[in-house]
Order: structure tokens, then sequence, then C-alpha cells
């Protein structure tokens, strides 16, 4: 399924098919790669698809060879990480190699985001990540904690980036 949503063309995986498969995984990029020739801001919902740490990891490196999505969706996944460097390593592998602009991996089985603070460094890597990656879930209420709040506020910013849905970081 694709479509024009503002200024945003969107490529989503139709019949939701599973995608932890190479062969399910192998169509849905091509028909991605089909979608990128259309528009220079294509955004991927990937979510709901069945996707697996390692079909994510495999995702990362295939997408390199296909031109930079402008977003990514891969939230409400099965993306199961052991902790906060495992997350780490998976966004980078999106983000750092310039595969998209934008990532949500919200919805996932991550640590407690409050537990991000627990490894400082770590933490100031995802930090360095600024606004492209969410890691909260959207529509939550603000918890008054800067440092949860700031994962909920880029889900936030995610969907207007991806979706064009109204975004107040003020909220």
């Amino acid at each position: 399924m694709t479509g024009l949503y503002g200024n945003s063309f969107v490529y989503a995986n139709p019949q939701q098919r599973c995608l932890s498969d190479t062969a399910t995984l192998n169509v849905a990029l091509q028909e991605l790669s089909k979608v990128l020739h259309y528009s220079d801001r294509v955004v991927c919902n990937l979510s709901s698809s069945g996707l697996t740490p390692e079909s994510a990891r495999e995702l990362a490196q295939r997408l390199k060879k296909l031109k930079k999505l402008h977003a990514l969706d891969l939230s409400s996944n099965y993306i199961r990480v052991a902790d906060w460097q495992d997350a780490y390593d998976l966004a980078a592998d999106f983000l750092m190699n310039n595969t998209v602009e934008y990532l949500d991996l919200g919805l996932n089985y991550l640590p407690p985001l409050q537990s991000l603070t627990d490894n400082a460094g770590l933490y100031d890597k995802f930090r360095l990540f600024g606004q492209r990656i969410a890691l909260g879930l959207y529509g939550c209420p603000l918890t008054g904690m800067e440092d949860v709040d700031h994962w909920i506020q880029n889900a936030e910013r995610f969907r207007q980036e991806a979706y064009g849905y109204d975004y107040a970081p003020d909220v």
C-alpha cells in the first residue's frame, strides 16, 4: 500500500505481511525500491510486521543499498533487545549509516526508558541522535521526568515528520 500523506510518500507493508523471513522481506524491499523513485521524501511503515532483531538488522543492511528513507516506522514489532547497548547498536545501523533520517522503535521489547539513564555514556550516545529516534510511546502523557519525556516527545515528533500529525513540543 502506498500513498501521499502531506509532503511524504508512504510505503506501508500490505496485508501486514510477516517480514521475519528473508523471502517476504525481499518482496517488501522490491516494492519499496519502486516507491523510492516517486519521491525524495519516502516514509516506510513497517509497524506490526513481525520483525525480529535479526530481521531488523538484515533490513538495516539491505536498506543501505537503497536511496535514503525520510522515516522508518518499526514500532509494534517483535524486536526484543537484551539491553540498551543492543538497542543502540540496532538504531545506529539505521541512523549512523545514513539509511534513514527518522526512526521509530517504540512499542517493541525495549528495556524501561528510565533505565537508560543508568549508563550515562550510552544515554549520551542516544541523545546524539537528537530528535531522529523515537523510543517512547506516542500519545503518552508527559511524566515530568525530562529524561523520559524526551523520548515521548520524539515519538510525537516522529509522527509529525513521517505522517504529518500535529506536534506540540511544549505540551
